[in-house]
């Protein structure tokens, strides 16, 4: 019975190590796992039915009180995740309305557009995408669409009224 408590207490230290010397590696924790599935298994094989039950319920105590312990300890914390992913709806609004500042307004290309380069607008350099033209650099532009991360633009037909 000696074998199947040092294969016990083996993958329960195993299992420990998992979670905070090694995070995220999963290989020490699976043979930690099988470490002690075999220690239960050799203990059904040596000691009968009732040794077999008592390394089990043993082994399924040890690891219930090495989780307690780990939650307790705060180790726990390193595998939630604390924060919250969901995208803040009124920042992405006011985002938005910063953006759309430029929507109707013109510039100057500052690299050739093909589809995509750099224009001038309103003293800043935003990158921008034609409709599908190429634009030459120099040329007047004008923001007619926008997209969550880029601004359509298009030749402008009529430079002093978007002056």
């Amino acid at each position: 019975m000696l074998i199947p408590i040092a294969l016990i207490i083996l993958g329960v230290l195993l299992i420990i190590a998992e979670v905070y010397l090694i995070p995220g590696l999963n290989v020490v924790g699976i043979v930690g796992a099988l470490l002690m599935l075999a220690a239960v298994v050799l203990a059904f094989i040596e000691a009968g039915m009732v040794g077999g039950m008592l390394t089990m319920l043993s082994a399924i105590g040890l690891t219930g009180g090495s989780l307690w312990w780990v939650w307790k300890s705060g180790a726990w914390d390193r595998f939630v995740l604390s924060s919250s992913l969901r995208t803040d709806e009124r920042l992405l609004a006011r985002e938005g309305e910063a953006r759309s500042r430029y929507l109707g307004k013109a510039g100057v290309a500052l690299t050739p557009l093909r589809p995509t380069g750099v224009a001038e607008i309103e003293g800043e350099r935003i990158e921008v995408v034609t409709e599908g033209d190429f634009i030459s650099a120099g040329s007047r532009v004008k923001v007619v669409a926008m997209d969550r991360r880029k601004y359509f633009v298009r030749l402008d037909s009529d430079p002093k009224a978007s002056a």
